[in-house]
């Protein structure tokens, strides 16, 4: 793992406005609450700037935020209601806990970050190690059809009057990695703007692969979503969730 996401942290919440976090941690409330999770303490892993993390709390969880990115986690701790929340700046498949958690949530494709299935392994290992008896994981990643037809080889433009970004993205079907190739220009006091440019790679992991890793880990599958809604995933699905069990 590297340290993603170190220019353009204090960007991130803008140029995610279209993320439904109220509807993501709502999804995740009824999950637990179906396994008698209505409280307790919840990892948010990799959490980024902790929008969710907040939205968990909110919904009366003990919250913890883990992520690698310093500058993200700076901008969360900032923000109102995380006076009362731990933030470690620890990566996914190196986190180190004082305790055992009820549960521990990995959202908007962190896990597609592990491009090495050695890694993918060892974070679903360390997720086994630090939930409780009958705790939960919940994670979802991008699909391979999402790489493969929408996100491969294509190029993304967004603009306002403070900031404008092209996202262009490499996809390789052979290793099934896609470089992300980003460039900000963000608007200063000043009135000049400054650039930002950054490069992530994401790896598309099959079905079988995360539920191979899942079953090494110990984990148990429980069930799986077209993105956070109660469907099952369609050969279109862009966005899957799983639900997991440490039994």
């Amino acid at each position: 793992m590297t340290n993603s996401y170190q220019g353009f942290a204090q960007l991130y919440d803008a140029l995610t406005f279209d993320v439904d976090y109220k509807n993501i941690a709502s999804f995740i409330h009824e999950i637990l609450q179906k396994h008698g999770i209505k409280s307790g303490l919840v990892l948010d892993l990799a959490c980024g700037t902790g929008t969710l993390t907040l939205e968990l709390a909110k919904k009366g969880y003990e919250m913890l935020g883990a992520d690698l990115s310093e500058d993200m986690l700076s901008v969360a701790r900032q923000k109102e209601g995380a006076e009362g929340i731990l933030f470690l700046n620890q990566s996914m498949d190196d986190f180190e806990l004082y305790g055992t958690v009820d549960a521990i949530v990995c959202v908007l494709d962190s896990i597609n970050y592990l491009t090495e299935p050695e890694a993918l392994l060892k974070t679903f290992r360390l997720c086994a190690n630090y939930l409780n008896p009958g705790g939960i994981l919940l994670f979802d990643v991008n699909s391979e059809y999402k790489f493969s037809s929408v996100l491969g080889n294509q190029t993304y433009t967004y603009e306002t009057d403070e900031i404008f970004y092209n996202w262009e993205n490499e996809y390789d079907p052979e290793s099934r990695l896609c470089d992300l190739y980003l460039t900000f220009f963000c608007l200063e006091e000043s009135g000049l703007y400054r650039r930002v440019d950054e490069v992530h790679t994401q790896r598309a992991y099959a079905d079988s692969e995360l539920k191979d890793a899942l079953e090494k880990a110990g984990l148990t599958l429980v069930a799986i979503y077209d993105g956070y809604t109660q469907n099952a995933p369609n050969s279109e699905s862009q966005r899957i969730v799983y639900e997991v069990k440490k039994l």
